[in-house]
């Protein structure tokens, strides 16, 4: 049997602690580590902050939906906006991002979110449907 958690935060990037202490009470339930539940509120974070930023363009006064589905082998995580959707060229590139860590004076300012969720996460997605965009990451359990 799964569990849902559904939080609704208003796109101000004061609320994302809230969303951070969500995620943990939640983690706290699994068998992840101490590192994983850091890098799970990590990506949850950056992109619930995405949307706020990108989406909303960092205006308050819209919502920003969280939904955390645990079973007992994987956690499905979707962050979902009614904002401007990510375009599929952005998406594209971000995941497939190079980082060369001898050269950090190449790295971009921003940019590198993407391409971080997409490394710690198991599986990432993006759909946008209508007016509601959504952003999924997946997480496996191990026991």
């Amino acid at each position: 049997m799964s569990q849902v958690l559904k939080l609704e935060i208003d796109s101000q990037l004061s609320n994302t602690t809230l969303v951070a202490m969500a995620v943990r009470g939640v983690c706290a339930m699994t068998t992840l580590s101490p590192v994983e539940i850091n890098r799970l509120e990590l990506c949850l974070v950056e992109i619930v902050n995405n949307a706020i930023e990108h989406a909303y363009e960092n205006e308050a006064g819209h919502p920003v939906e969280v939904c955390i589905n645990l079973d007992k082998t994987m956690m499905n995580i979707s962050v979902s906006d009614w904002g401007q959707s990510i375009p599929d060229d952005v998406m594209q590139n971000k995941t497939e991002m190079v980082v060369d860590p001898e050269h950090p004076e190449a790295w971009l300012c921003s940019g590198r979110g993407l391409h971080i969720v997409n490394k710690l996460m198991d599986q990432v997605t993006y759909e946008s449907n209508q007016d509601k965009n959504s952003f999924i990451m997946k997480k496996e359990l191990r026991h």
